[in-house]
């Protein structure tokens, strides 16, 4: 990651369609499916759920939690490691990765 970036501090979105529930000390992050045509022409002729169900594991639920606009990209790195050590190893591609999906899921932003 670019060293400028590391100084960005993510926020969750705010976003009335997303809920984030602690289930066994673990966050699970729901929200909305979005179904293609043919997706949604399945779902009325089999059923299905209309929501995702995101249950992340120690390591991620971690990463979510720090991510509250207060804590910039090298801290959250930092602390990661610092917590988990060799689990985690390489701590910092770890957390970029995660902090990549989140961003494509929309459910953070990164503020400078």
């Amino acid at each position: 990651m670019k060293e400028d970036l590391l100084s960005y501090k993510p926020n969750q979105i705010k976003n009335k369609n997303v809920k984030c529930i602690y289930e066994d000390k673990k966050i699970v992050i729901i929200y909305p499916k979005k179904f293609g045509r043919i997706e949604k022409w399945v779902k009325n002729k089999i059923g299905g759920t209309e929501e995702i169900r995101r249950p992340l594991d120690k390591f991620t639920t971690f990463i979510w939690e720090k991510c509250n606009g207060v804590n910039n990209i090298a801290q959250i790195i930092s602390e990661f490691d610092e917590k988990f050590g060799e689990e985690v190893a390489p701590a910092d591609v770890r957390v970029q990765k995660f902090i990549k999906k989140l961003l494509e899921l929309n459910l953070i932003s990164l503020n400078p």
